[in-house]
């Protein structure tokens, strides 16, 4: 018969210390285990790998706390120290540097307090381990009053609920919730005021009914709907809202442009292609969706070349759906303080972004929101030149909708054929 490990044997009125010290250890790292959960949605968007990591780790937080419960052995305190004490290291690097696994979405998720308390959860509970693998085997055995094993769990899970639901009360913007809604989650995207074609306040009803074909597979041509569109940490170039009727010249401009941008980016619906061309990721490679550059059309535009350069865009955004990369928009971006033509007039309407962290070399590092004030070292935030997509996958809002969340990108990106193509 298996002798019972000391640190669980218990008699009618006593319990070893041991067994008191894994409860409490089981709730924090489970509190730690539902901020996983939480934050993972988001950083599935950004990253997938990231996401699926946060994933994994969630589960066997749940596993080991479950374990230590069930068993507190010597094996399973070692287990938990060394993985908490990994995953402690993966978050401190990841808030000095922004990278972790490929780029991690720094901050995505929960706000600052979030991720700090769960760091400092998986702290203490390393701690907890520690403490009871190197204690003295008569500390490990000590014993104490039966009652103190419901009692004294009882108060550090009243506390870690306090703590965990604050931070999952003050979530930014960036929760998986409001993520949720803002990639068209039937709340969001049912409703009948945010459905595109649908008038805007001050919009005449002529230019909310404006649909016009072309020969692009993102379908007709609708009035951009920023309200709709638009996430945190964007807003339209201009302060003042465009909501005129375009003139019949306008609308033939509009149909031209997105035609035109369709047929001169064909050669670059090949990646190889297009890196052939020059054009390197500046967003995470292998994210939903991911942005290249080409820095020689963008100096030449900085330089008093066009800005609507249908053979040669500033940038190219792909899709990475489960067939491979889909070239999804050709991206128009202005030099700073530089013109801003809309050849459709309100049909053609440019944005920028205020909250990314970019590099020296306009990679895309990191983002500042409630709980991120400031950027990864060696970026700095500062808002983006005027930029405008000409979509060619069917998004809501058609091919000159202002933007999209990754989730919308990606379904419309899986409806359209493309060459095939490996990650972008």
């Amino acid at each position: 018969m298996e002798k019972p490990d000391a640190m669980e044997a218990s008699d009618g009125g006593t319990v070893p210390v041991a067994r008191v010290v894994g409860y409490c250890l089981a709730i924090l790292i489970f509190a730690a285990a539902v901020i996983h959960f939480a934050i993972a949605a988001k950083y599935v968007e950004q990253y997938w790998l990231f996401g699926v990591s946060t994933l994994v780790v969630a589960w066997l937080q749940v596993i080991w706390a479950v374990a230590v419960i069930a068993r507190p052995s010597r094996p399973v305190l070692r287990a938990g120290a060394v993985f908490n004490a990994a995953m402690l290291g993966l978050y401190l690097v990841t808030v000095a540097t922004g990278d972790a696994i490929g780029r991690a979405p720094k901050g995505a998720g929960l706000s600052g307090f979030g991720t700090g308390l769960c760091a400092a959860l998986e702290a203490v509970a390393v701690a907890g381990c520690a403490w009871l693998l190197m204690a003295g085997t008569s500390q490990r055995v000590r014993r104490v009053q039966r009652q103190r094993l419901v009692v004294v769990p009882a108060a550090t899970g009243a506390v870690t609920a306090v703590l965990l639901s604050t931070a999952l009360a003050v979530a930014g913007p960036g929760s998986p919730a409001t993520s949720a809604a803002a990639a068209g989650s039937p709340s969001a995207s049912s409703s009948p005021s945010n459905m595109p074609g649908m008038n805007m306040p001050g919009m005449p009803a002529a230019a909310a009914s404006i649909k016009l074909p072309t020969t692009s597979p993102a379908g007709d041509i609708t009035m951009p709907s920023p309200d709709m569109q638009m996430e945190d940490g964007m807003r339209m170039a201009s302060p003042k809202a465009c909501v005129a009727t375009p003139t019949t010249s306008q609308q033939r401009a509009a149909v031209a442009m997105v035609n035109t941008s369709w047929q001169d980016s064909q050669r670059f619906r090949s990646l190889a292609a297009a890196k052939a061309a020059g054009y390197r990721a500046i967003t995470p490679v292998g994210a939903p969706v991911v942005h290249y550059l080409s820095a020689a059309a963008y100096r030449a535009t900085v330089a008093g070349g066009p800005v609507l350069d249908y053979t040669d865009p500033q940038s190219l955004v792909y899709a990475n759906t489960p067939n491979g990369a889909v070239l999804v928009a050709a991206m128009y971006i202005t030099s700073p303080g530089g013109p801003t033509p809309q050849p459709g007039g309100c049909l053609t309407q440019w944005h920028v972004h205020t909250n990314l962290c970019l590099s020296a070399g306009l990679d895309v590092v990191g983002a500042v929101d409630d709980g991120n004030s400031t950027c990864p070292p060696g970026s700095s935030n500062r808002v983006t030149p005027p930029m405008i997509h000409v979509w060619f996958v069917p998004i809501p809002g058609g091919p000159t909708a202002v933007d999209a969340p990754n989730r919308q990108v990606v379904q419309a990106a899986e409806q359209v054929h493309s060459p095939a193509n490996g990650i972008a």
